[in-house]
């Protein structure tokens, strides 16, 4: 598979600004980034007997209509699912090339032949999906994960103390997991520096996924800029705020660095703890469904407002999927 066609999956732990990055990729006029995670895929290729499955008519056409079905696709289809026709379909033997097929589906709706996914924590299945897809670029946002645990406190109310642990994790996962793939396949880029110096990094990226580059991917709707900024009003990538620094208090921060300090180090990060303890089972496991719960309450109150029943349903059935297969 030439560069021309190959895919594109923008992957890193949740928060670090997988979807910015994702957002101002697909403004490139020869890439369509699917606005929505997925998350299915790595569940989805398993029950279909593996990235490398052959697949008869029937069950290329039940494998296209699962993931057409799916919240990611549902949802971007005006939620309807998407539905490939015969032709789209004809001659497809393999299970990630119907999985392909639907993302072109959605590509040539915006005149695109090449199509890329944001689903951060893909970033624990490089090697399925780089076997599925040959010639897959990924691009892994790493952002500090102090950073990422405020993030998910200050939005949603989730354990800093789990975020950071499962930063910890999927980080090291994914960088190992690139280093074996190679520099051909795997580019990691630091959203404090991304943002700090948008243009040089995008070209970068640009060179590296084989697209000639854009000014198009400068642009950013991404509505958790800052509002107030004069760059986020005109559409422009904002630098990093390092919020954690005033959101925690000296204690939280080193319970933080006690857990994910040395990976913190490692990635660049400065750190005055370079800890890396695990926090007893029993105590993430408690953690995990406290978040699931608040979570939960989360989608519930948009399901009242305006998400509607089946998008929870969907999104409930798909986080058990991905609760699944994923480590962290």
């Amino acid at each position: 598979m030439g560069v021309e066609a190959a895919a594109v999956f923008v992957v890193g732990v949740n928060g670090s600004g997988t979807t910015m990055l994702a957002d101002a990729l697909g403004h490139h006029p020869g890439l369509y980034m699917l606005p929505r995670e997925t998350r299915v895929l790595p569940a989805l290729l398993q029950r279909h007997g593996g990235a490398t499955a052959a697949l008869d008519a029937a069950q290329c056409r039940a494998l296209a209509d699962e993931l057409g079905r799916s919240k990611a696709f549902w949802r971007e289809n005006g939620d309807r699912a998407v539905v490939l026709d015969d032709a789209e379909l004809h001659g497809l033997r393999g299970a990630a090339d119907v999985v392909a097929a639907v993302y072109r589906h959605m590509a040539r709706r915006e005149g695109k032949e090449r199509w890329g996914d944001k689903t951060p924590m893909y970033v624990q299945h490089l090697p399925l999906l780089a076997q599925a897809f040959p010639g897959a670029r990924f691009v892994h946002v790493l952002r500090d994960g102090r950073d990422c645990a405020q993030s998910f406190h200050r939005r949603w109310g989730l354990s800093p103390l789990r975020s950071v642990w499962r930063w910890k994790k999927a980080v090291a996962v994914g960088r190992a997991q690139g280093l074996a793939l190679g520099p051909e396949r795997y580019f990691e880029v630091k959203y404090e520096d991304l943002t700090a110096d948008p243009e040089p990094w995008m070209r970068r990226i640009c060179d590296f996924l084989g697209l000639p580059f854009s000014q198009e991917v400068l642009k950013s709707r991404m509505r958790y800029f800052d509002p107030a900024s004069a760059q986020a009003g005109a559409g422009a990538m904002v630098r990093n705020s390092e919020r954690w620094r005033t959101y925690f208090d000296a204690a939280v921060v080193a319970r933080l660095e006690a857990v994910a300090g040395r990976m913190l180090h490692e990635a660049g990060y400065v750190v005055q703890h370079a800890g890396d303890a695990e926090p007893p089972r029993w105590r993430l496991a408690a953690l995990k469904w406290l978040d699931w719960a608040r979570m939960t309450g989360l989608h519930l109150r948009q399901t009242r407002r305006t998400a509607g029943v089946r998008a929870f349903v969907l999104r409930a059935r798909e986080a058990v999927a991905q609760d699944r297969v994923n480590h962290y």
